[in-house]
């Protein structure tokens, strides 16, 4: 372990002596979609930036819009789509502000690749959270059916943590301009809401819990590099 730590010190410092301390400043605009529970594609965008620490580590922050788009459907038997004859549906759409602190890898012969990861608090721009329960039940009188729609948009987290990480393609454009394409993966530790979880005393047992979902954005952009 040792020879491999001495190793990694000895080439970060070897690329230290050689390196241009390069900055990059970029915009960006994108979508993605949940990996569970996606209703719809959410809107992502906002501005990137970095100072090298030598020619292959940068570090920045990342300041970004981002929209969640979810629908929980759960019913009685895997029935969906409210045909169950119990079940509850929870919908779900907000958007945060985030500020991220990113560490950046820049791989390959140019440094036209970075693997980055990220991590940063969001503030709540607005949202709609809804939920609708309903039973079915037997009586003397006949079956009778109970359906409730409420909007819980209360519920919604004020702020959020997210970790990020993601590859950033740099392509060359002319002088000291490059085109982006970012694949980005997103993770909420948090709930997005308190609706449907374990301390809300309306909840069924059909009900989301934690709402905390992965999103995969694909986001294009313009950035611009400048050598020190």
């Amino acid at each position: 372990m040792k020879p491999i730590l001495l190793a990694f010190l000895l080439s970060v410092s070897a690329t230290t002596g050689y390196s241009q301390r390069n900055s990059i400043i970029g915009i960006f605009a994108g979508g993605g979609i949940a990996t569970a529970s996606n209703y719809d594609v959410a809107l992502s965008g906002g501005l990137d930036y970095a100072k090298g620490l030598n020619v292959r580590f940068f570090m920045g922050t990342e300041v970004f819009y981002q929209q969640f788009s979810l629908l929980y459907d759960k019913e009685v038997n895997g029935a969906r789509n409210g045909t169950g004859y119990e079940g509850e549906l929870l919908s779900h759409r907000s958007a945060y502000m985030f500020i991220a602190p990113k560490f950046r890898y820049c791989a390959g012969r140019y440094q036209n690749t970075h693997i980055y990861v990220n991590a940063g608090i969001g503030m709540n721009m607005g949202g709609y959270d809804s939920v609708r329960r309903w039973s079915t039940m037997s009586t003397p009188n006949g079956l009778v059916r109970t359906d409730r729609v409420t909007d819980q948009s209360q519920n919604i987290n004020s702020m959020v943590f997210r970790i990020g990480a993601g590859i950033t393609q740099y392509l060359y454009m002319g002088a000291n301009w490059r085109f982006t394409f970012t694949g980005d993966v997103g993770f909420l530790p948090g709930s997005l809401t308190t609706t449907s979880d374990y301390a809300d005393a309306g909840r069924s047992p059909y009900s989301a819990g934690k709402l905390n979902p992965t999103y995969v954005s694909l986001r294009l952009g313009i950035g611009r590099t400048r050598n020190r």
